[in-house]
């Protein structure tokens, strides 16, 4: 009889999982979408932008013109506060009974530097870290951890996150976005993150260049229209 309760709660876990999951995956493409109106309408540096047609209230900013040339910046915080928008429309949208924090305190505590690569510490020493967003359900519990990164970084920046959110466990998201790509530049990401993915899904997203569009990277069989699968073998 436990077994069966214990089979039931694990097939009624997944369901959710997965559930929440295609619900995460939508927010995702709709804040994808923004982005790229926002990346051609809500532009600080452009003396042409029309802030009326990206769907955000949300600006590019520009560096300093005396100092920077007055060039975009391009971060994670433009994709992470577009998320949080669609997440609180979808929500609106579609009865989803969930809640959001942000910088959320991690359970477990962690070495980021040192001799040691990043792990996660079993005694004590260390110190917590954040997630940049994490979903709830109606009760209170995480059921989805969110990090968020731009351009390309050195291997330490994703192996720092991935070893975080394979820590703590549970349905996890590293979304990260790119002005533009070059042709050896998804070989660049994918040599430094597919060590640590652990389960962790990727999503990569370009707005502009000939490579623009969105890559789900897992070692799970993903299919969306418009969106292109790279399949990690374990």
């Amino acid at each position: 009889m436990k077994q069966f309760l214990l089979k039931q709660f694990l097939l009624q876990s997944s369901k959710e999982s997965n559930e929440v999951k295609e619900r995460i995956i939508e927010i995702l493409d709709r804040t994808f979408k923004v982005i790229d109106q926002c990346y051609h309408n809500n532009d600080e540096s452009s003396s042409t932008a029309d802030f009326s047609k990206a769907g955000t209230r949300l600006i590019f900013p520009c560096y300093s013109r005396q100092f920077r040339n007055g060039e975009r910046r391009i971060s994670e915080q433009e994709l992470r506060f577009v998320f949080i928008e669609q997440f609180i429309q979808y929500c609106q949208e579609t009865d989803w009974d969930a809640y959001y924090s942000v910088e959320t305190p991690t359970e477990w505590k962690y070495k980021f530097s040192g001799e040691d690569r990043p792990h996660k510490t079993e005694d004590g020493t260390g110190q917590s870290a954040m997630i940049d967003v994490c979903i709830h359900n109606n009760r209170g519990e995480r059921i989805c951890l969110i990090e968020f990164k731009a351009g390309n970084p050195a291997e330490f920046s994703y192996e720092k996150d991935l070893v975080k959110l394979s820590a703590e466990g549970g349905l996890c998201f590293l979304v990260q976005l790119l002005e533009s790509q070059r042709s050896n530049t998804m070989k660049s990401i994918l040599s430094k993150v597919t060590p640590y993915l652990d389960g962790t899904t990727l999503v990569c997203h370009t707005i502009d260049s000939q490579y623009q569009g969105t890559k789900y990277i897992s070692n799970e069989i993903f299919k969306k229209n418009g969106w292109e699968a790279i399949y990690l073998e374990e």
